[in-house]
């Protein structure tokens, strides 16, 4: 069984505060970004959410 914070069952990406890391965003992938202290102020103040961040640290589509 795996612990509850290594879960990727799920299809979309969302914000979660990490003990160690503090806020993060956690991709469809597995991967977990930190985020930064303006992004961080972003969503505290609801200008932007997972899925706009999202975008921003997607990776490029390989051909």
């Amino acid at each position: 069984m795996k612990p509850p914070f290594l879960s990727t069952d799920f299809s979309e990406s969302r914000i979660e505060d990490e003990p160690i890391l503090g806020t993060v965003l956690r991709l469809p992938d597995g991967r977990v970004q930190p985020l930064t202290w303006w992004e961080r102020l972003l969503v505290a103040l609801r200008v932007t959410n997972a899925k706009a961040l999202e975008g921003r640290y997607a990776r490029p589509a390989r051909a």
